[in-house]
């Protein structure tokens, strides 16, 4: 079931409203995807770190997204190969087909696939 593709492909900074860092084609293709590439460990861009914004939105606000740094950080090269390897089993229609159920129009079907593919060849190629 696909309920809410368009959270992961926007922006991964804060924009107002929030709204505007979702289903953001032109933010999420000219994103960096990995932050830093080490022989043993890589470190991914997401979640970024969050924007003085949050804090006046609430210190909370603040807070939670800067606790979520630790999660792309440190991975073992080996590891996000694995996951590339696995995702690299999707079909190029498999992938499409993600997008078309969460109803995006055939241009974004198509161009959201091919950074998603460049993506995984990326981690297929730590």
């Amino acid at each position: 079931m696909v309920s809410d593709l368009g959270a992961s492909f926007g922006s991964t900074g804060f924009r107002w409203p929030v709204s505007k860092s979702r289903d953001d084609l032109k933010e999420y293709a000219h994103a960096k995807f990995l932050r830093t590439v080490r022989p043993d460990y890589v470190d991914f861009k997401t979640p970024s770190r969050p924007s003085i914004v949050y804090f006046f939105l609430g210190p909370r606000s603040y807070l939670k997204r800067r606790r979520l740094g630790w999660l792309g950080k440190d991975i073992p090269s080996g590891d996000a190969r694995w996951v590339g390897e696995l995702l690299g089993q999707l079909s190029r229609e498999q992938i499409r087909d993600a997008f078309r159920a969460a109803a995006y129009s055939q241009p974004e079907v198509e161009a959201f696939s091919v950074v998603i593919e460049r993506r995984i060849a990326e981690l297929q190629a730590l």
